[in-house]
């Protein structure tokens, strides 16, 4: 079992142990914990150099349409890795029948912004270079990793860069100045994240930007004109406000973006999907979205 009293210690213990060393202590204590299952009969992981990004092209077997799914893991910018969601990305590959190309984006306190959007832009770019069209392709990502893959939807518009066809975001971090209400509302009910953690690993991550630069907080920029969104979040974990007025400000930007709320759950329940059927049914709703929206090209 994962310990998450590490991430629940006081801003002023991880202002004495130095901030940059306990973020890369935590990561390790992530990759130890998680489990190492088998690779299941038919899934195929191809390690791909994109554009000098490293990254696993996960799908099922050789009939996967040419549907393809940018994925862009969580852990507050200074956490996780292919590892750490290689499961997940399998799950989603075999909901929406697609290929999903997870991006081993660089990590805070090593590579603060703009590193990491800058490395799942040249993951997508590295797409399009091999042919594969904006319709066949979908943003994915839980926690920080959807913020990020909002971040690259709002950099890609203003650059006048062709966009993806959909967006999916779990229990996204869209705000890192942390001021949406339910960090302070559902402390008591989120069992992993911590406020205090949060506002240090924000600081860690932005290094000298502003917090509220919407390439760092994208709920702050430009959400109009988005391709198909769809959010989930827990009522009881810290960032259900950031999901919720994710939501909110695309539907009022004109954009469409539909909010799918789930209650007892943890922050990113969808990697349980193993022990909660709850899980289970947020990647059906996933799967079928993708599905909706996202062009598949016979092989």
């Amino acid at each position: 079992m994962i310990s998450f009293e590490p991430f629940r210690q006081s801003f002023d213990f991880w202002h004495r142990q130095g901030l940059n060393q306990y973020c890369r202590l935590m990561r390790e204590q992530l990759e130890a914990a998680m489990l190492r299952p088998c690779r299941p009969h038919g899934l195929i992981i191809s390690e791909q150099d994109t554009n000098g990004v490293k990254s696993e092209l996960v799908y099922w077997d050789h009939d996967t349409p040419r549907r393809y799914v940018v994925y862009l893991h969580g852990g507050g910018y200074v956490l996780g890795s292919i590892d750490t969601h290689r499961e997940l990305a399998a799950q989603i590959a075999h909901r929406a029948n697609a290929r999903v190309l997870i991006v081993e984006y660089r990590l805070a306190p090593e590579g603060p912004y703009p590193a990491g959007l800058n490395d799942a832009q040249a993951a997508y770019q590295w797409l399009l270079d091999i042919g594969v069209t904006p319709a066949q392709i979908a943003f994915a990502g839980d926690s920080a990793g959807g913020g990020l893959a909002l971040a690259l939807m709002q950099r890609l518009k203003a650059a006048n860069l062709p966009l993806p066809a959909a967006g999916v975001f779990l229990s996204p971090w869209v705000d890192l100045t942390c001021s949406t209400p339910s960090l302070d509302t559902n402390t008591a009910t989120d069992l992993i994240l911590n406020k205090a953690q949060m506002q240090s690993f924000a600081h860690v991550y932005a290094g000298g930007h502003p917090l509220s630069d919407a390439g760092i907080s994208p709920l702050f920029g430009d959400l109009s004109e988005l391709p198909p969104s769809l959010v989930q979040v827990s009522r009881q974990e810290l960032l259900l406000d950031d999901g919720v007025r994710l939501a909110e400000r695309l539907q009022q930007a004109g954009s469409e973006a539909k909010i799918s709320k789930w209650s007892q759950m943890p922050h990113v329940w969808q990697l349980l999907h193993r022990y909660l059927p709850q899980a289970d049914e947020a990647l059906r709703e996933l799967g079928d979205f993708l599905q909706e929206h996202v062009r598949g090209e016979p092989v």
